[in-house]
């Protein structure tokens, strides 16, 4: 038995057998290092960096394992880490620090700041708010548009999002269905910009971001002389752990920066969690917003899905989103937190008012087991909740690297037409994706995305007008199907679905249609494609 479980497992045995469970103290120091080395050790995780803090004290701000497999650094408590989606909580922040100047309204018309601004549906369009920007309702689907962030590298702008934007359709309900969304959090950093007269990247970083006194949190891309200390992204492969360099941090400004984009350190985000318990007061006294807009920013608006077995887990009633931040009720006690996650790394950060309590942790590895262990392993001590081994629970649950579990392949589906190859070839656009090419090559078909360059791939026939698509790089996990139909007028019109049940949503193939550009009207790029 690990030395962590085996002092409260002696005293609770009797409740246990009572099937009361035991409620743990808050974790030590030296258990909280004990229990993030084993979870790190077990799921293969490069390196990690942990903080937490507890009614007036740190209990813990520091870094394990490395930065980079193949140049090994320790990591530590300065260490950068991508945040992934727990930048979305600095967003809304600056918004709510526009909002308090008076530039700004929560429940103004998005239209009325960016007149360009348009969804797929002109009512929704004319009434959109900006809360509704931050809340995941938006009535697009899960992951709408994100074919245009990644995976990167890729060409894709702002602009070309805030254009996209109007042609991606509308298949959910209107401030009813929740449905996870990136795209409209970068139409918020446009409109932090819109409004300032800085850029979504300068305006946080001075006006978040330095007054915290934040040293190692960057808004925008990383500077030169911070990028010694910068934790690496990693995958695990069959050989072992290698780094997962297409998704390494760039020198140059991302799309995807207001939803996703910036660069922290444990240590920083646990000032930046304490600046948020302390009603946006800084340590120096000085007061960076209201407690009304940190109140703004908790408030539950979107009712998140929720199952009687997550109820159960964690002794909740209810899960919602507010502001750049997910709510809950764990144990009779409010929870506010958020995850985030890109290819390679993983973050989470929470916060627990009643408790004074704020936890950070920051891995440069995706790995599903591990973060939630590390959150549950961390946070349930603090809620007087039952003691439970959750890395046990987790690894049951999701499997441990050693397992490796093929996501379930999807049915191909029915196709509508049949098409020979030689027709297949030529050029394709979707409004808001842009060009794709397939062309013949020794044999065999070969589909290219000329806008997001490793969304290249073979496309192998499966029935009549059903092709598999097999993407050349292998650390996608995205396969996919495109299936053939025509237009009334005969033209080829191309549809695509992921190939497998455990594709992430934001590679939405779904929300794609191609059709076929006539050749007299194409306009050739300078690939010659």
């Amino acid at each position: 038995m690990n030395r962590f479980f085996a002092s409260a497992t002696f005293v609770c045995v009797f409740a246990f057998a009572l099937l009361a469970g035991c409620q743990r103290e808050p974790l030590s120091h030296s258990d909280a290092e004990t229990y993030v080395e084993r979870v790190l050790r077990e799921e293969q995780v490069p390196g990690a960096a942990v903080a937490i803090w507890h009614q007036g004290e740190p209990l813990l701000v520091r870094g394990f394992g490395v930065t980079n497999v193949e140049s090994p650094k320790a990591v530590d408590g300065d260490t950068l880490f991508k945040l992934a989606s727990t930048t979305k909580a600095f967003t809304t922040a600056a918004l709510g620090l526009l909002v308090e100047e008076g530039k700004l309204e929560w429940d103004g018309r998005v239209v009325d700041y960016l007149p360009e601004f348009r969804l797929g549906d002109s009512w929704i369009s004319n009434e959109f708010r900006v809360v509704d920007l931050l809340t995941h309702r938006s009535g697009l689907g899960p992951g709408a548009g994100d074919l245009m962030l990644w995976p990167q590298p890729n060409t894709y702008t702002r602009t070309d999002v805030m254009s996209g934007l109007a042609h991606l359709p509308v298949t959910r309900s209107f401030r009813a269905d929740y449905a996870y969304d990136n795209l409209l959090y970068i139409v918020a950093g446009e409109l932090i910009a819109e409004l300032s007269g800085l850029s979504y990247e300068d305006f946080v970083q001075q006006r978040l971001l330095a007054p915290m006194g934040l040293q190692n949190c960057y808004a925008g891309p990383v500077p030169s002389d911070a990028r010694d200390n910068l934790a690496d992204p990693h995958r695990l492969e069959d050989a072992g752990l290698v780094v997962d360099t297409p998704n390494l941090a760039g020198h140059e400004p991302i799309v995807l920066a207001a939803a996703g984009g910036m660069h922290c350190s444990a240590g920083d985000m646990l000032t930046w969690l304490r600046v948020l318990l302390n009603g946006g007061v800084l340590a120096n006294g000085e007061q960076l917003f209201s407690e009304q807009t940190r109140d703004r920013l908790w408030r539950p608006e979107t009712l998140m899905p929720f199952s009687s077995e997550r109820a159960a887990r964690d002794g909740g009633h209810f899960y919602a989103y507010a502001l750049g931040w997910r709510v809950q009720d764990m144990h009779g006690k409010k929870v506010i937190h958020h995850t985030g996650s890109l290819s390679g790394m993983y973050a989470w950060a929470a916060v627990v008012p009643e408790e004074d309590l704020a936890l950070v942790v920051l891995m440069n590895r995706s790995a599903g087991a591990a973060r939630q262990a590390l959150i549950y392993g961390l946070l349930k001590p603090y809620l007087g909740a039952p003691e439970r081994d959750w890395l046990a629970y987790f690894q049951d649950l999701y499997g441990t690297p050693a397992e490796a579990v093929e996501p379930e392949e999807l049915t191909a589906p029915v196709g509508f037409t049949q098409v020979p190859d030689t027709e297949l070839t030529g050029r394709y656009r979707d409004p808001w994706f842009g060009d794709i090419h397939i062309s013949m090559e020794s044999d065999t078909l070969r589909w290219r995305a000329l806008k997001s360059p490793r969304l290249t791939g073979t496309l192998t026939s499966a029935s009549e007008g059903v092709w598999a698509l097999h993407w050349d790089d292998r650390s996608l996990n995205a396969d996919a199907w495109m299936i053939a139909d025509r237009s009334e007028s005969g033209s080829l019109l191309l549809t695509m679905q992921a190939k497998s049940r455990g594709t992430d949503f934001s590679y939405d193939f779904h929300d794609l249609r191609f059709a076929k550009i006539p050749q007299d009207s194409r306009v050739e790029t300078a690939a010659g494609y």
